[in-house]
């Protein structure tokens, strides 16, 4: 049995996970969407306020608090730790992956929850962390614990899967693409790239001081894509110009995660064939 739910997204996601682990406990699949810190409530709750089990001396008012307080600490975002990196480039299918991902019971993050937030102090640490190479982990750590993010995809955090790999030793990379540079850049070059030369983009990125620190992280994530060349999203001839470079950074990138990341901490993941091979590797 399925739960219903308004999205019709989530059935066909989770009746593939059901598929894939071949299980029909409700309350298992009920946990991969992320009620499992509910139900372990409930439980904790349950067992501490019998009165014929002594766990605790105290009033089941108590015992109430405590088992609250026990719960509040282990499901703290402020616990949270990434259990997925995104490695591919934005373009490639990462706001699916998000979905999915979310789906699934991780609270996970990319370029859209930074705009949707406003998330200011993050971009200033990917500006810096981009211009550095990734090197300040702890500053990465704090933000993504701080903000209880369990998955991280797209760019700017692509940028710094490496680092992430190493700072989260248990996280699993997922790797998208598309089926070649072109399709990337047909996509890229006509949308992310050039968002800041958009109505009403373009007025707010000279106004408003969260776009303007957005312009700057934007010009570094950019620069740092083409190997250090500085550029900056509002020349003339951006991104036309560097067209052959940035298929060449595309390809890189897609060589290099094969190359870096262990096999058994990798999935190449292809849209097309549904969501299988992301259950699996999740144990969902």
């Amino acid at each position: 049995i399925l739960p219903t739910s308004p999205n019709p997204r989530h059935i066909p996601l989770l009746h593939q996970c059901y598929q894939a682990r071949r299980k029909s406990n409700y309350f298992e699949l009920a946990g991969s969407i992320g009620v499992g810190p509910v139900w372990f409530l409930f439980v904790v709750i349950s067992l501490l306020t019998r009165n014929n089990i002594k766990i605790m001396p105290f009033p089941n008012s108590i015992r109430l608090i405590f088992a609250v307080a026990l719960v509040s600490f282990i499901t703290s975002p402020s616990n949270a730790a990434l259990e997925v990196i995104g490695s591919g480039y934005g373009r490639t299918g990462t706001d699916t992956l998000r979905e999915a991902l979310n789906e699934l019971g991780y609270k996970t993050y990319h370029m859209r929850e930074i705009m949707k937030g406003q998330l200011l102090s993050d971009i200033k640490v990917w500006h810096d962390q981009i211009e550095n190479d990734c090197s300040d982990v702890e500053a990465l750590r704090d933000m993504f614990e701080k903000g209880g993010w369990t998955a991280a995809v797209d760019l700017p955090a692509s940028l710094c899967y490496e680092r992430l790999m190493k700072a989260y030793p248990k996280a699993k990379v997922i790797h998208t693409e598309r089926k070649s540079a072109e399709q990337w850049w047909n996509s890229a070059s006509n949308s992310i790239m050039i968002v800041g030369t958009i109505f009403p983009y373009n007025i707010f990125y000279n106004r408003i001081p969260f776009f303007r620190t957005h312009k700057a992280m934007s010009d570094a994530m950019w620069s740092r894509v083409l190997g250090g060349k500085n550029v900056t999203v509002d020349d003339d001839d951006f991104p036309q110009a560097y067209k052959a470079e940035f298929l060449a950074a595309y390809e890189a990138n897609n060589a290099r995660v094969r190359k870096v990341v262990p096999r058994k901490r990798l999935l190449i993941q292809d849209h097309s064939k549904g969501w299988t091979d992301v259950c699996k590797f999740l144990g969902k």
